[in-house]
């Protein structure tokens, strides 16, 4: 009879610990971040989180966090790029701009290759101050943005397990010295 007990309880725990595994596959969704947006990822499928449902999903506090974590990688972005621009509209107008000046020896500072050159030059300095500048803001962001995902992924998951457990026994009165039963346990 403790056999038979005992292979039930076997048999009821591999039902339930597969159910288990086809439920958590089926149902968790996990939040990733690409660029500056939110998506959902089940299988191989990503699928854009509007803000309307991030709205509802999130506090109002993270949501705000969310909104301006986007705007400022989208600022850091545009200063990232713009940096690089001016880096290399600095170059191609102060490299000619140089040559230009010292053709023009006795020029005295006042020709076209002066204007080019000092152009060049504070188009260069403005691009070396922005290029670190959008990185910065955009990694600052992005890490934001991981942690607001990671938060979400890890409130919502939620793991239970069901299992056989056979624990000995130190009573004198019992047979077997063992004890048959199951174990069930919830992680948050």
């Amino acid at each position: 009879m403790k056999k038979l007990c005992l292979l039930l309880m076997l048999m009821v725990a591999s039902f339930v610990t597969m159910a288990q595994q086809n439920s958590t596959i089926v149902g968790q969704v996990e939040m990733v971040r690409k660029g500056y947006n939110l998506y959902f990822v089940q299988g191989p499928d990503k699928v854009l989180v509007s803000d309307g449902e991030l709205s509802q999903i999130l506090d109002e506090d993270t949501f705000g966090t969310y909104c301006s974590q986007r705007r400022k990688y989208k600022l850091g972005n545009a200063l990232k790029i713009g940096g690089w621009a001016g880096l290399g509209g600095g170059l191609a107008i102060g490299i000619p701009g140089f040559y230009l000046l010292r053709e023009h020896v006795y020029d005295s500072w006042g020709g076209l290759g002066c204007i080019m050159f000092m152009a060049g030059v504070g188009l260069v300095l403005e691009g070396i101050a922005l290029i670190p500048t959008g990185y910065i803001m955009r990694g600052s962001s992005a890490k934001k943005i991981n942690r607001i995902a990671d938060e979400y992924n890890q409130n919502t998951a939620v793991s239970y397990r069901l299992s056989p457990s056979i624990m000995p026994v130190n009573v004198p009165q019992s047979q077997g010295n063992v004890a048959y039963g199951m174990t069930f346990s919830i992680n948050f």
